[in-house]
């Protein structure tokens, strides 16, 4: 018995040991954020690390879904670091089992307060074999890289029989039907919504369940506030939104900014002033309180804490130049890039954009996906001078514009990202707007930085090029 104990924190440290050298490695020499690869390595070592996470964090929150788990993540340890000094969390959305290892070796302790982590929808099940959450949000169910997950109906299925053993509460979306079906499992059950609002609208062409999870008949909408999140009933079996404990009551969108009518469940109404756009924001933002409040913070230290919230990775990120704002926001599926193009389109500023389409496995190889996006919406972005084209599938997102009705005398296609990046910020122009894919979106940031900042590019590049190294039997 002795010896098993010694070669298991044998195991252990070595594994730690490992992984802190992968993550020197990466973060000191490649300038790497090292946010999945030591959690690898150190799992390969010793593969029930996580479990020593679980039993380290007092409390656990997971959260999963499709879209929003980064920003809604950031958002609640920005309001719980404020009354907490002990939290562990993926901050950088590396969201498998190897980056929530990756976090715990950059900040290891004996003990945490809260351990807030998100998972991607694929890796739940894994997860949750090892973490036990108090909470788990689940934001909603968008078709994204379905050569990795399938459709949403997959995803569902697999996440509510993770669900069923675990003795936890639902923080749900009432809006998305799917997520408000987990219901089912009668667990204890929170829910949160954005109430019809000015920005809903009755018609909405990408929706992605238009069937009732309960008895498969076509489910009618009152009003929808994006994709297939709104007002649902089903005619035949009943099934419609639960009754929300907490809500965003009313939206409105000034001087580039969003406020917010937010509602708890004692009906105690709060103005909420958000910098980020998009409707989806509203969610992110509504999850984010609710949670909050659910694990007993006062609703007005919440609402101040949303408000000064800064986000630096890439999800409607500013950047300022001396004569313009650069904005980087992520897309990575049909929803996500029709709602994005939908924001930019309140935006009246003078304008220029860049595309960047990368099939990774990190983004899905599949790319058929910027198809069902609402490309078309382009038609309504306002006083844009010049769209550029990059990444790896730079010809495929050209000829998107081009059939959506872009004029192809607006459009330039350059593959090279850092010298597309380079032009679009040479543009006389008040806004950039960089709409990379999920592989894109960091090294993005370092680019853009490297120009307003004068720092090196050298490392990003020599790291990309690593990456995108064809090995013999790779």
């Amino acid at each position: 018995m002795g010896l098993g104990i010694s070669y298991s924190r044998f195991r252990y440290y070595l594994a730690v040991f490992a992984g802190n050298v992968a993550s020197f490695v990466l973060q000191r020499i490649l300038k790497s954020s090292a946010s999945a690869m030591p959690g690898k390595v150190a799992m390969t070592i010793y593969p029930d690390i996580l479990k020593l996470v679980d039993e380290r964090c007092q409390n656990k929150i997971i959260i999963t879904g499709t879209n929003g788990k980064t920003t809604t993540n950031n958002l609640l340890n920005h309001i719980l670091r404020e009354e907490y000094t002990r939290v562990l969390s993926n901050l950088r959305g590396a969201n498998m089992l190897q980056g929530l290892v990756s976090a715990f070796l950059h900040d290891r302790r004996k003990e945490y307060d809260w351990g807030i982590f998100e998972v991607d929808e694929g890796s739940f099940k894994r997860v949750t074999q090892h973490l036990k959450p108090d909470y788990v949000l689940v934001t909603n169910f968008f078709r994204d890289q379905l050569d990795r997950y399938g459709e949403i109906e997959k995803a569902f299925q697999d996440i509510l029989e993770a669900l069923e053993p675990l003795d936890t509460t639902l923080i749900l979306n009432a809006d998305d039907p799917l997520v408000s079906n987990f219901r089912k499992l009668h667990k204890r059950n929170i829910y949160y919504g954005v109430a019809h609002n000015q920005q809903s609208t009755t018609q909405q062409k990408i929706v992605e369940s238009r069937f009732c999870p309960a008895c498969s008949s076509y489910l009618d909408y009152d009003y929808y506030n994006y994709g297939q999140l709104g007002g649902y009933h089903c005619p035949d079996c009943g099934f419609s939104n639960p009754e929300y404990d907490y809500q965003i009551t009313g939206i409105d969108y000034q001087d580039h900014q969003y406020h917010y009518q937010f509602m708890d469940k004692d009906e105690k109404i709060k103005d909420i002033k958000f910098p980020y756009e998009g409707i989806y924001n509203a969610y992110n933002c509504c999850a984010a309180l609710t949670t909050a409040l659910e694990v007993g913070l006062p609703l007005d230290r919440v609402s101040h804490s949303i408000e000064h919230f800064e986000y630096h990775l890439g999800r409607m990120e500013n950047f300022q130049f001396p004569e313009k704002i650069t904005k980087i926001a992520l897309v990575k599926n049909p929803i996500g890039l029709s709602e994005t193009i939908n924001s930019v389109s309140l935006d009246e500023r003078t304008k220029s954009m860049l595309f960047v389409l990368n099939d990774n496995p990190a983004d899905g190889k599949d790319v058929s996906w910027i198809w069902d996006a609402e490309v078309e919406k382009m038609g309504n972005v306002k006083n844009i001078k010049k769209i550029y084209c990059s990444g790896r599938r730079a010809e495929d997102i050209a000829l998107r514009l081009k059939y959506a009705g872009v004029p192809v005398e607006l459009v330039e296609v350059d593959d090279a990202m850092d010298q597309a990046i380079g032009k679009v910020l040479n543009e006389d122009v008040e806004i950039v707007y960089l709409l990379p894919t999920y592989t894109a979106v960091f090294q993005a940031r370092e680019l853009v930085l490297a120009r307003l900042e004068g720092s090196s590019k050298k490392m990003s590049m020599i790291r990309e090029y690593l990456k995108n190294l064809k090995l013999p039997g790779r």
